[in-house]
């Protein structure tokens, strides 16, 4: 059997691109990209600050990495090299980042979970999601990406919205009287449900 040799990582941020082509790797602010064949490093990045969260798009052109310290994300691609996007959240600061099913939107949620904006890096546009519920796996979406399911929280009730993502609107709210968000692929596993 042969072992590779051994390399860093800051806060086992390490994760295979979705095709299995790629290994990304995290050493504080840098983004080191590898062959899975050989290791070989293929794209070096320098991101603004540490490093904190790393997430590839659904067909591995893309990688981002939130710092959430700054309330910043930025993408690379590995297509193109020298394009890259930086999104800052500003004073709202951020506790979280994912991709939409597509990989060319950005869902990035507030601090106190205010709002999800939407980032599209196709056209630059910007989408509010207000109300989502404090919980990790509030969000999911439906195999073939085409509608998202959120747990919202209104006015001290517990909703699930559902949104189409071709332009991030909202589609149905049901409310529900009570539920524990553990979502995946639209399998929305929230255990005691009671639907008013």
């Amino acid at each position: 059997m042969n072992f590779s040799e051994v390399f860093k990582l800051s806060s086992l941020l390490c994760k295979f691109s979705p095709d299995g082509k790629y290994l990304a790797s995290c050493v504080q602010y840098r983004l080191i990209v590898r062959d899975v064949n050989n290791l070989q490093i293929l794209q070096l990045y320098t991101c603004l600050d540490q490093i904190q969260y790393i997430e590839w798009s659904s067909d591995s052109l893309f990688i981002l990495c939130a710092m959430y310290k700054r309330g910043i994300v930025q993408v690379w691609s590995l297509e193109q090299p020298d394009w890259h996007c930086k999104i800052d959240e500003g004073s709202a600061g951020l506790v979280a980042s994912c991709w939409s099913p597509d990989g060319r939107h950005i869902l990035n949620t507030t601090e106190f979970y205010l709002r999800i904006t939407v980032w599209s890096l196709c056209t630059k546009s910007v989408s509010y999601i207000k109300y989502p519920k404090a919980c990790q796996h509030g969000i999911a979406f439906t195999k073939d990406g085409r509608y998202m399911a959120l747990a919202e929280r209104r006015d001290c009730k517990d909703f699930i919205s559902l949104f189409v993502c071709s332009d991030w609107q909202l589609l149905r709210v049901r409310h529900v009287l009570a539920f524990h968000c553990y979502c995946t692929d639209l399998k929305c596993t929230l255990h005691s449900v009671e639907y008013k």
